[in-house]
C-alpha cells in the first residue's frame, strides 16, 4: 500500500505492506490484511486522514456547517479539498 494521506498538518506519504492469507484450509483463506500502521491515519480507500474526515463530521453534526462552508475552512488552513 502506498498513498498520500491529506491531513491538518499537510499532506503525508506512507506505505505499508499487506498481506494475505495463503493456506487453503484456513477459514480466513484468501482474506487481505491491510498494514496496521497506515490505518491509524486513514481508511484503506481513502487519500484524507482520520484527523480532516473527524473535523468534517464535527463541523456538519455540530456546528450545522453546509459542505461548502467546510470545504473553504479546511482550503484556508491548507488542507486541499476540491470537492465534497
Amino acid at each position: 500500500m502506498r498513498k498520500t494521506v491529506q491531513t491538518m498538518d499537510g499532506a503525508v506519504f506512507m506505505a505499508g505492506n499487506s498481506k494475505e492469507c495463503t493456506n487453503p484450509s484456513c477459514t480466513h483463506f484468501g482474506k487481505h490484511y491491510y498494514a496496521t500502521g497506515v490505518l491509524k491515519y486513514s481508511f484503506p480507500y481513502s487519500t484524507y486522514g482520520l484527523d480532516v474526515l473527524a473535523f468534517i463530521v464535527w463541523h456538519h453534526e455540530h456546528e450545522h456547517q453546509q459542505l461548502v462552508e467546510i470545504q473553504r475552512s479546511l482550503n484556508q488552513r491548507g488542507v486541499s479539498i476540491k470537492y465534497m
